[in-house]
C-alpha cells in the first residue's frame, strides 16, 4: 500500500527525468526538445494534460503488488528456517533474512 502511494507521489518525476534522458534533437542541429526539468514539465502538462505526467502509471503500480508479495514471502521464509525452538531470531537470521 505504502509503496504504491510512493510510487504515485514520484512518478511525475520519474517521468520527467525519463523523457529527458529520451529526448532526441530536433529539425535543428543540436536543439533539444526540452531545455530542463521544469521545461519538460511544463510542456508535458501543455500538450498532454496533468494527467499526462501519470501516464504508464498503472503497469508500474501492477508490478509493485507481486513484487512485495514475494519479498515478504521469502523473508519469511529465511526467518522460519533460522528461528530456534523458542521463537527467538539471532541478529545473523535477521541481516540474512534482511538481505533475501
Amino acid at each position: 500500500m505504502y509503496r504504491a502511494v510512493g510510487a504515485t507521489a514520484v512518478y511525475p518525476i520519474d517521468l520527467v527525468k525519463t523523457r529527458m534522458q529520451n529526448q532526441r534533437t530536433g529539425s535543428f542541429i543540436g536543439e533539444l526538445m526540452y531545455r530542463n526539468s521544469f521545461d519538460c514539465c511544463k510542456k508535458v502538462i501543455r500538450h498532454e494534460g496533468f494527467f499526462g505526467l501519470y501516464r504508464g502509471l498503472m503497469p508500474q503500480l501492477m508490478g509493485v503488488a507481486p513484487e512485495k508479495a514475494i519479498k515478504l514471502t521469502v523473508n519469511d521464509f529465511i526467518r522460519d528456517k533460522f528461528m530456534d525452538k523458542n521463537g527467538n531470531l539471532p541478529l545473523y537470521g535477521e541481516i540474512v533474512s534482511g538481505a533475501c
